[in-house]
């Protein structure tokens, strides 16, 4: 039952790498100069001015 427990401790560091990779891979410029944070960020701000707008509108 020992190795058992110690190996719990191993897929936090496996999914802690991937994350820090998948980060890494938006911080890094995609179009423009500009990282692919800022388009997913922008792209979220439309959507959610979209949707505002939607809502505001009488029946």
């Amino acid at each position: 039952m020992r190795p058992i427990l110690r190996l719990r401790g191993q897929a936090m560091v496996e999914h802690l790498l991937l994350l820090a990779i998948v980060l890494g891979v938006f911080a890094l410029p995609a179009f423009d100069g500009k990282p692919l944070v800022l388009f997913f960020a922008e792209a979220v701000a439309t959507g959610f001015a979209r949707f505002l707008a939607s809502i505001s509108l009488p029946v």
